[in-house]
């Protein structure tokens, strides 16, 4: 049960308060939640697939540092947070508007219960992709919003995207949905490769390699057919609601993409594409500014010391900006 994983998670974050609520079709939600006195602003962290929020340590307690209240969560279907399915280790969603009334659920009820201004967001990966939705669906919740490597899009190498929609497709009308993507399995431990597309920091690498050999809760192998299916059909009705295209109830949110927004891009990338994020942000986003750290793998702030200073540095400064105007 979840609930049993919050006093795991409170002697892993023993400065955070931590807590659970019932999101989306009653599936437990573990949170965090750091406040400091006198805050400058609080800041949502929305982490990546496979992530749980103690992966984030270090960046929590240098935005606490830094006069910062932090509030965060894992996603329902990772980390400690519950599942949907009878095997843990299936990365699986229905929808990703699940996703995203796990966000809104958490801004509305923990996160507005206290007085923030101003209210900034940090999100990483596939929870860029999330709060791109959420803002376009329920827009004005951030004055100012930090994305590291968000996902707009990703290879579907050796199938060309155009493909793998309808072979997706075909396969959840054959029930296969909840099965594991072709070639995919359960969590298997890995060991530092040099190759590794995560991060080049070998302390960083295994670090998260221990804490889920420790904590078998949050050991999640490969997504299942439907996650890939619906990142697929989040990624495309984002690009579509931008462009004022999409369902009317992200349309009228595309022009109020207009809170300062803060690209970090790692320019060693291989999970997500980075055409995508220039052809999305620089070519149609408001106020927005994409800065690329050089040689950094998809995992900026969990890279080697030098290029997650860099991010660090670069996602305060922009917070810090924010606060001052």
């Amino acid at each position: 049960m979840v609930s049993e994983s919050v006093g795991e998670v409170k002697e892993l974050v023993p400065e955070m308060e931590v807590g659970v609520f019932d999101g989306l079709q009653g599936v437990e939600i573990v949170y965090g939640i750091r406040e400091v006195d006198a805050e400058k602003g609080a800041v949502v962290i929305v982490n990546g697939r496979n992530e749980t929020f103690v992966k984030y340590r270090e960046v929590i307690n240098e935005l606490s540092v830094a006069g910062f209240s932090v509030y965060t969560f894992d996603h329902r279907g990772q980390g400690f947070s519950g599942r949907q399915l009878t095997d843990p280790h299936k990365g699986h969603v229905d929808s990703f508007d699940d996703y995203v009334a796990d966000l809104h659920f958490f801004l509305e009820h923990i996160v507005k219960q206290r007085p923030h201004e101003p209210c900034l967001l940090l999100a990483h990966s596939m929870g860029g992709a999330i709060s791109l939705l959420h803002e376009l669906r329920y827009p004005g919740n951030f004055a100012g919003m930090v994305m590291t490597a968000p996902m707009l899009g990703f290879s579907t190498a050796p199938l060309p995207v155009f493909l793998v929609l309808p072979l997706l497709s075909l396969l959840e009308a054959l029930g296969q949905s909840q099965r594991y993507i072709l070639g995919g399995g359960p969590f298997k431990p890995e060991s530092f490769s040099d190759d590794n597309i995560l991060t080049s920091d070998r302390e960083s690498f295994n670090r998260n390699q221990r804490l889920m050999a420790e904590h078998p809760k949050v050991q999640l192998g490969s997504p299942t057919n439907a996650w890939v299916k619906q990142a697929l059909v989040a990624i495309d009705k984002i690009w579509l609601s931008h462009a004022q295209e999409a369902i009317e109830e992200v349309k009228a949110g595309a022009e109020s993409l207009q809170a300062p927004l803060l690209i970090l891009q790692a320019g060693a990338d291989r999970v997500v594409e980075n055409q995508a994020q220039e052809r999305f942000f620089c070519g149609r986003a408001g106020k927005c500014e994409l800065k690329v750290i050089p040689e950094a793998r998809h995992e900026i702030l969990v890279e080697s010391p030098e290029l997650r200073e860099m991010g660090v540095k670069a996602m305060l400064d922009f917070f810090e900006q924010i606060c001052g105007d």
